[in-house]
């Protein structure tokens, strides 16, 4: 018993929660079709190797037809602290969540 750290319970818990959550949530989305075709994040088989070819190859094509290509570059890491929470709860309503 001296060995016993309920912390670990917390961790497990929280860890089991998560990935069934995201699993559902998922599977919901892909079911539904709701997510984008562009959307390359948290999806199985799409990484961000193939956001970054397909922006690639989206770039040399437009320079190819002598296209002007420019882009625009922000960083989102505490873009969460800005959500607006009622409008999230009325999309993830609206998208049966």
């Amino acid at each position: 018993m001296t060995n016993y750290r309920p912390i670990s319970l917390i961790i497990f818990f929280s860890k089991l929660f998560e990935t069934t959550t995201y699993s559902r949530l998922s599977h919901h989305l892909h079911v539904n079709n709701i997510l984008a075709t562009k959307q390359h994040d948290f999806r199985q088989g799409i990484s961000t190797e193939n956001a970054a070819f397909s922006a690639t190859d989206n770039v040399f094509t437009s320079i190819n037809q002598n296209m002007y290509v420019g882009g625009i570059f922000s960083d989102l890491a505490k873009a969460c602290n800005c959500v607006n929470y009622v409008t999230l709860l009325a999309k993830l309503y609206f998208y049966g969540i």
